[in-house]
């Protein structure tokens, strides 16, 4: 049988308690073009099947043995989806992230860059807020924006991390900045919903460059260590420290970013491994106009050294305002 026809009966076994115009405008709305848009000719259909043309067609349904009534229900299929996690075996990497370009600074950049080549790091980890995305924020920007400038200072900033990394695989996280974009034409034109992200894939050239991008609520794991940029989680209290926070949401190692605060927590569980949790600093503005004043913010970055086995040290660094690591 055609798919339209299927459609038809399905239809009518869902809605047979409504009359058959509201079904026909409910297929119409739902699959129109398996009818070439035809209010009629879906009309004619749904006679059609529920015995409505009259008693020859309808003992032609019958005997047919295609009565909606008889046919078999299904558990629906579920909208679920699996995302996996996106798993990095081995390595020495470089964890940074909320650069927020173009409001990032060029002095915890350049000590966290060279750092990394001192410590001869194999990979480049960009963990979220990588760029800021001012431009097209959900509030109105308190500054004329400019959203193709944004994108220029993007892409200098992956030419210049390629430059300096020539032999390093880099993995690009998106965070709830970059995020902004889909997240305002979800909200505005839900229509075009998609189109950004295809258009965010073709402006910055992932493929091209070979970069991979871990998605917007992917989890990536470094051998066995949870590595999120904090956003995918709700509510971790920053009432302590963020990496406190992070450790009574995950009951586990793990390592964010996003709070734009270097921290650790170490713990114990009931069978005697210690479970310790970090958050990262960030490389950017640390006192931006919506947040001039008492934040615990400071510059900071990580290293992440996996071994074959999946087991992981973490080095969590912090930038002194003079440009010191410590």
């Amino acid at each position: 049988m055609d798919q339209a026809s299927e459609i038809v009966k399905d239809s009518i076994r869902r809605f047979k308690h409504l009359p058959n115009r509201t079904i026909a405008r409910y297929i119409l709305h739902e699959y129109g073009e398996f009818f070439d848009g035809n209010l009629d000719a879906i009309r004619s259909r749904i006679r059609y099947y529920t015995g409505s043309h009259g008693k020859k067609k309808r003992d032609q349904v019958e005997r047919n043995n295609t009565l909606i009534e008889k046919d078999v229900v299904s558990i629906p299929k579920t909208w679920n989806r699996d995302i996996p996690d996106y798993l990095i075996k081995d390595g020495v990497w470089l964890i940074l992230a909320d650069i927020h370009i173009p409001f990032h600074e060029k002095k915890p950049i350049e000590a966290a860059i060279q750092y990394a080549k001192d410590h001869k790091v194999t990979g480049v980890y960009l963990n979220g807020d990588t760029f800021d995305f001012d431009s097209v924020k959900f509030w109105r920007p308190d500054r004329r924006p400019n959203f193709d400038k944004e994108l220029e200072m993007a892409i200098d900033f992956l030419d210049f991390l390629e430059q300096e990394f020539p032999d390093c695989k880099i993995v690009y996280k998106v965070g709830n900045h970059e995020y902004r974009l889909p997240s305002l034409v979800q909200s505005k034109v839900p229509e075009l919903m998609g189109l950004p992200l295809a258009a965010f894939d073709v402006v910055f050239s992932w493929e091209q460059r070979g970069i991979d991008i871990v998605e917007h609520h992917q989890k990536a794991r470094f051998g066995k260590l949870p590595v999120i940029h904090g956003h995918e989680i709700r509510s971790i209290s920053t009432a302590v420290n963020p990496a406190r926070g992070l450790i009574l949401k995950t009951k586990s190692w793990a390592l964010t970013s996003h709070f734009h605060q270097e921290s650790s927590h170490t713990d114990k569980n009931i069978q005697g491994q210690y479970l310790t949790t970090w958050s990262t600093g960030c490389l950017c503005n640390l006192t931006p106009d919506y947040n001039p004043m008492g934040n615990a913010w400071c510059w900071g970055f990580a290293t992440i050294e996996v071994g074959k086995n999946g087991d992981f040290e973490v080095i969590n660094k912090r930038i002194l305002p003079n440009g010191k690591v410590v």
